[in-house]
């Protein structure tokens, strides 16, 4: 009779557990622990995959709440930065269809779109709800921006929305290590896994090795545009792994996680103290195209380097492989080192 009271009890307590998380947004299940991730959390219950995403902007509310039926067969993706992982994991047969074609360069999901196993759902900014409901996707894997608004006539589809907040994460290693949870979600968990732990000891070791160079140059960072200096901020992923290759970034002051809007004459105040100058842009560029651009910047004297990205995966790769750009970053920064590149991000131009 003791024995028949005491799982009694466990049971309620267990039941009441579960009704406490479910007035919380969760799921009972099996928490997923991250060791990096601050913004995303994933419980697993069954064949289903709970995921909650923190708002970046306001931390304390939630973003996005779902329910996803794992594997995921047919996703819409949104970005190519989140296809060529995908493609990376061995889940690229779970992408139905991608948004914004023309930044995407791996050459396997190109062919598929030829083959028609890939649906071009076009524009990004501009979601063609037809060609939605033409692919009717298990999934839609968004990137969320500030006041943007919702997503309109797609939050009434009844479909799965994963806002993809990766990119506002704290450190290169949260945001990488978002790649566990689409490994869970596309049926490639151990994949990703062990895709993120090769990533996270690389990256913990280059760290190492930067944080030993006594010297720490000083670094500028992006162009102009349309009269504004848009840098990332000091507490951005970016700017986390800028410092984390031994770089003095110029504006690591700057609070946030996502990019500051500057004037060009704030920015040149401190440019000229730089040593380096990092750039990226979609077509060639070159000093002589900044200056006619903008004469202004005729006055920095940093070492120019620029990445391509047009021609190189910049987008599609570091985000998921921080350790390959702080790996560049280090050749650039610490030549006293004797490292060659597994990868080259950014090249000098005159």
């Amino acid at each position: 009779m003791r024995h028949t009271l005491s799982a009694l009890l466990l049971l309620l307590g267990m039941l009441a557990s579960c009704s406490t998380e479910a007035t919380h947004g969760e799921a009972c299940g099996d928490t997923i622990p991250m060791r990096h991730a601050r913004l995303v959390t994933a419980v697993r219950r069954g064949d289903t995959l709970h995921i909650e995403v923190k708002n970046p902007w306001d931390t304390s509310s939630i973003l996005r709440s779902i329910d996803v039926k794992t594997p995921v067969k047919r996703a819409a993706v949104y970005t190519a930065t989140h296809a060529a992982l995908l493609e990376e994991l061995g889940a690229g047969s779970g992408i139905g269809g991608l948004f914004d074609v023309e930044y995407l360069s791996n050459s396997n999901l190109h062919r598929a779109m030829e083959r028609g196993s890939i649906l071009n759902l076009g524009s990004s900014s501009a979601v063609s709800i037809e060609r939605v409901m033409e692919l009717n996707p298990d999934l839609l894997m968004p990137s969320p921006y500030e006041s943007q608004g919702g997503y309109g006539r797609l939050e009434q589809m009844g479909i799965p929305i994963l806002e993809c907040a990766d990119y506002m994460e704290y450190s290169p290693l949260a945001r990488a290590e978002w790649m566990r949870v689409y490994g869970m979600l596309f049926g490639q968990e151990k994949r990703a896994d062990s895709l993120f732990k090769e990533v996270e000891d690389r990256y913990m070791a280059l760290k190492a090795m930067a944080s030993r160079c006594p010297r720490r140059p000083r670094l500028l960072m992006e162009r102009p545009l349309s009269g504004t200096w848009y840098v990332p901020c000091g507490g951005s992923t970016t700017g986390i792994l800028y410092q984390d290759a031994g770089a003095d970034y110029i504006f690591s002051h700057l609070e946030g996680s996502g990019a500051a809007a500057l004037s060009i004459e704030h920015v040149l105040d401190k440019a000229v103290e730089a040593d380096f100058w990092l750039i990226k842009s979609f077509c060639p560029l070159n000093r002589a195209m900044l200056t006619e651009d903008c004469p202004a910047t005729s006055k920095i004297g940093a070492r120019l380097m620029v990445c391509n990205t047009q021609e190189i995966p910049f987008f599609e790769e570091t985000p998921c492989h921080p350790d390959l750009l702080l790996e560049n970053l280090l050749c650039i920064f610490h030549p006293e080192l004797g490292m060659t590149a597994t990868r080259e991000y950014f090249m000098g131009v005159q």
